[in-house]
């Protein structure tokens, strides 16, 4: 992608052909053998902790309002302290205005039903501290038998980019490509408990 170029969304067939890597992979699988509801899976529990969970709406230009956060996302390694009991609230309020307009609207596409990926490359846009990088997103809406509804965002960091003046070409990004050797059936980790379906902002 053009480093002027904030988000650029992506085909699907990129994660349907493996190219998005095998967590995305499964959780677009799992979102079409099971028509978009969310039954017990425990290979879905294993991947949680890399799902961020959020509400199925928001104001125009703007990203809906999280309800859980895998302790492996990238938003719990840059905001740590967002969905602390006595954080400000809404947790996305940690996140800076200029990103959140930009990736708002892969959520308003996906609140329609139809899955969403894109590459991001954050620049400075996600405020003093957080570096420059470059992440993939995938977007997918699930709904419980019970009519809850939920779009799970799984964002793969795939470099971070060294602090630098993009003019200096003598120095090198550091690459920290996804790891490759995931699979569901062997990552074990805890559950979103039912709460999380619930909102934490």
């Amino acid at each position: 992608m053009s480093k002027n170029t904030f988000v650029e969304p992506l085909p699907i067939s990129n994660v349907e052909s493996g190219l998005a890597g095998e967590r995305a992979q499964f959780l677009l699988d799992t979102w079409k053998e099971n028509r978009g509801v969310m039954i017990r899976d425990s290979r879905m529990t294993k991947l949680s902790p890399w799902l961020l969970l959020t509400l199925p709406d928001a104001e125009p230009g703007d990203v809906p309002k999280i309800t859980f956060a895998g302790n492996q996302t990238t938003f719990r390694r840059f905001f740590p302290h967002a969905l602390d009991p006595d954080a400000p609230k809404p947790a996305t309020s940690f996140l800076p205005e200029a990103y959140r307009t930009g990736v708002a609207d892969g959520y308003h596409s996906v609140f329609k039903g139809e899955p969403w990926l894109d590459i991001q490359r954050t620049g400075n846009r996600l405020g003093a501290g957080v570096p420059d990088m470059t992440l993939q997103r995938l977007l997918v809406r699930f709904e419980t038998r019970a009519g809850i509804v939920r779009i799970f965002c799984l964002m793969e960091l795939l470099e971070i980019h060294e602090q630098r003046d993009l003019s200096d070409h003598t120095r090198h990004p550091h690459y920290c490509p996804q790891k490759s050797d995931w699979h569901p059936a062997y990552q074990a980790t805890a559950l979103p408990r039912q709460e999380h379906y619930g909102c934490s902002g």
